[in-house]
C-alpha cells in the first residue's frame, strides 16, 4: 500500500474520527511539503507557533522566529527551504515547503475540514411556485426562496435566508443566516456568502427633475457570482441598471464592503474590509485591494495590481502597478503642524514661483 493510499485513509479517518492521527510523512504528501528529522512522528492537529502543544504543526514564517520555533513543544515546523538546514532546528520534526503559509493552510483543513452531511428540509421552508430545492441540502428554519428558484444539491441555507424569484445557487453553496439575495441573482457553485450580506439591491443611481428632486434611474439588470466565490458579512453586490454586476470565479471578499451596479471583480482578487467600489468600476484578475479603499465611477484597474489601504482611485490603474497614498499615523503633535503647511501650499507654492521668476531676472 502507497504512502499516499496511507495518507488519504488516514485523512478520511481524522475527518470522521477527531482522534485519529496522522503521520509527518502522510501530511507531507497532503500538503506538498518534504518531511525531515522523523516521518513516522504522530501528528494531531495544528495551531500557532506562540500556542502550539505536543503533537501540533506551526510554521515558521521568517528567520525573525527561529528562537520562538526552538522553544516550541510542536511536534513539526512548516518552515522555508532557506531554514531547512539552520541549526536552531536541528531535531526536530520540518515540512519543508515553498509557501510554508499556504502548507499551514492545507495541514488546518485536513485536520478540520469534516465530510459534507446532509441535514434535511426544514419542515417550515417556504418555497415559491415552480421553484425547486436539489439533492441532499441542509435547509434550516426560517428559509424563505421565491418563484422559479433553483437551488443546487448539497446547498446549505442557514435561518433567516431569503432568497427572491428567479434566482439559481449552485452546487454545494452556503448561504449563511440572514442573507439577502433579490430577483434574478445567479449564485456559482461551492460560494461561501456570510451573514448579513445583501446581493442583487437597487444600485445607486438619480437625477434631479426640473424641480431639483431626484429622480430614480430604475435598475433593470441583476448579479452573476460565479463558482469559488467568498463574500464577508454585511457586504452589498449592486445589481447592474442594465446587463450585469458581476464577480468573478475565486474571488474573495472581506466584511463590509460595498459593490456598486455594474462593477465587475476578477477572477482571485482579494478585497479588504470597508472598500467601496462605484458603479461601473472594472477590477481585474488576481488583483490585491487592501481596505478602506474607494474607487472612481467607471475606472479599471489592471489584473495583479496592489492598492494600498486608504487610498482613493480616481483615475485607471495599470496592470501589476502598486498605488497608494494612505497618510501614516504620526506622533499627533507632529500631524497638527503638518496640516497647517499643508494648508498653505498654495501659497508657499506661488511665493516660491515669484522667486524663481526673480532669481532668472
Amino acid at each position: 500500500m502507497s504512502v499516499q493510499t496511507v495518507a488519504n485513509d488516514k485523512l478520511i479517518s481524522k475527518m470522521e474520527n477527531e482522534t485519529a492521527t496522522m503521520t509527518l510523512d502522510e501530511l507531507a504528501i497532503l500538503i506538498g511539503a518534504q518531511a525531515r528529522g522523523g516521518g513516522e512522528i504522530e501528528l494531531t492537529g495544528v495551531g500557532p507557533l506562540s500556542d502550539a502543544r505536543a503533537g501540533d504543526v506551526t510554521f515558521v514564517a521568517d528567520a525573525a522566529r527561529l528562537e520562538q520555533a526552538r522553544e516550541s513543544e510542536a511536534a513539526a515546523l512548516i518552515i522555508p527551504p532557506k531554514m531547512a538546514d539552520h541549526a536552531a532546528l536541528a531535531g526536530r520534526g520540518l515540512l519543508v515547503a515553498k509557501d510554508p503559509k499556504l502548507a499551514f493552510a492545507r495541514a488546518i483543513a485536513v485536520f478540520h475540514t469534516r465530510p459534507y452531511k446532509a441535514r434535511g428540509v426544514s419542515p417550515d421552508l417556504i418555497l415559491g411556485e415552480n421553484s425547486r430545492v436539489g439533492a441532499d441540502c441542509s435547509i434550516h428554519p426560517r428559509v424563505t426562496v421565491g418563484r422559479n428558484s433553483m437551488i443546487g444539491d448539497r446547498v446549505t441555507l442557514h435561518p433567516g435566508v431569503v432568497i427572491g424569484d428567479d434566482c439559481r445557487v449552485g452546487d454545494d453553496t452556503a448561504l449563511f443566516a440572514n442573507v439577502s439575495v433579490y430577483d434574478g441573482t445567479e449564485i456559482g457553485a461551492r460560494c461561501r456568502i456570510h451573514s448579513g450580506a445583501v446581493i442583487g439591491a437597487d444600485g445607486f443611481s438619480f437625477t434631479p427633475d426640473e424641480e431639483s428632486r431626484q429622480f430614480k434611474l430604475l435598475q433593470l439588470g441583476r448579479v452573476v457570482i460565479e463558482d469559488d466565490v467568498e463574500i464577508g458579512a454585511n457586504c452589498c453586490v449592486d445589481r447592474a441598471a442594465f446587463g450585469c454586476t458581476r464577480i468573478r470565479r475565486g474571488a474573495k471578499f472581506d466584511n463590509l464592503i460595498q459593490i456598486g451596479h455594474n462593477v465587475e471583480i476578477g477572477e482571485n482578487t482579494v478585497v479588504a474590509a470597508l472598500a467601496g467600489f462605484s458603479g461601473g468600476t472594472l477590477v481585474g484578475r488576481n488583483c490585491v485591494i487592501a481596505g478602506q479603499i474607494g474607487t472612481n465611477q467607471h475606472i479599471t484597474i489592471g489584473d495583479g495590481a496592489t492598492i494600498t489601504a486608504r487610498t482613493g482611485v480616481t483615475k485607471s490603474v495599470g496592470p501589476g502597478k502598486l498605488i497608494g497614498g494612505m497618510m501614516p499615523a504620526m506622533d499627533y503633535q507632529q500631524w497638527r503642524k503638518s496640516q497647517v503647511l499643508y494648508a498653505r501650499l498654495p501659497e508657499l507654492f506661488e511665493r516660491l514661483k515669484m522667486l524663481e521668476k526673480k532669481i532668472v531676472v
